[in-house]
């Protein structure tokens, strides 16, 4: 497929904030010829440009496989496409690289929990490369359809889902600047599409979270701006891995506790208890 090549290799790297430990492998892959299962991924990152499908494929197949560095090499291969299609919509430059930033952030992680060059959450990105999210101050919008009952939220309803990205703290004055320009943003960028809500899905509105942090901490205050709905299911390892940025749920004695969410998050398994996701909404200010 012919893609737009508006942005140097150099430029591609910039503009998706790839730290300078990953440029040169991510040099390699843009610098690599162009495979079939790269071809492939391609097709579908341009079929769902614009599109509402929320959809994780599992492209190709056991005897054609289309890899992790398939899918990297793709999405860096479409950088200026999704850079043209922002900028088409009339979405200021400094929030599509905001937004971009995402793909540097994920592949700094990546190398901090496996010691390598790679994603292992690049489908995450597929909300990316589809212009279905974007990072607005402190967090990040994914524009999508209730997939479980809101109260007062309709099923066909356009809602935003707020996504927490690593990326300093989570002040209360963060939180508000960044809540105000969500709807006035998508107002204007995506007048089909009005929202009024927004909900979110995370270990941070784990009841027993709140119940165990100091009323002024800023997850606290975070997860007070959300009015519960649902009941919050077992995901024992996602505080860990968001705490400590590990997969493993063994040898968690050696994981530090310097900080109270740390002490919390270990105290709690240690007991034999499980870390749940909660579920919370609000109304967005306008």
């Amino acid at each position: 497929m012919t893609l737009r090549t508006s942005m140097s290799p150099e430029q591609t790297l910039d503009y998706l904030n790839i730290s300078p430990e990953d440029r040169p492998d991510a040099l390699g892959l843009l610098q690599a010829p162009v495979t079939p299962a790269v071809e492939h991924v391609l097709a579908h990152l341009s079929a769902r440009l614009g599109s509402t499908d929320d959809s994780n494929p599992a492209l190709g197949s056991p005897a054609a496989p289309v890899t992790e560095f398939d899918w990297l090499t793709a999405m860096l291969h479409f950088a200026p496409e999704i850079v043209a299609w922002h900028s088409e919509r009339g979405i200021p430059e400094a929030t599509s690289r905001a937004t971009l930033a995402d793909f540097g952030r994920q592949m700094a992680i990546n190398r901090r929990v496996h010691q390598r060059f790679g994603m292992d959450t690049y489908k995450w990105l597929n909300h990316v490369f589809s212009g279905r999210i974007y990072q607005l101050g402190r967090l990040q919008y994914l524009i999508h359809q209730p997939a479980a009952q809101i109260p007062g939220v309709s099923p066909d309803e356009w809602i935003l889902g707020i996504h927490i990205p690593e990326d300093g703290g989570l002040s209360a004055e963060a939180v508000a600047h960044s809540l105000a320009l969500a709807a006035p943003f998508f107002a204007e960028h995506f007048p089909e599409k009005p929202v009024r809500t927004a909900n979110c899905e995370s270990w941070l509105l784990d009841p027993y979270l709140s119940a165990h942090l100091a009323p002024s901490s800023n997850i606290a205050k975070f997860a007070a701006r959300f009015t519960p709905y649902g009941e919050p299911h077992n995901e024992p390892t996602d505080a860990v891995y968001f705490t400590f940025r590990t997969r493993s749920m063994e040898n968690l004695a050696a994981l530090p506790r310097t900080t109270a969410l740390q002490q919390i998050v270990l105290n709690r398994i240690d007991a034999g208890g499980a870390w749940q996701l909660g579920f919370g909404s609000l109304t967005l200010p306008v």
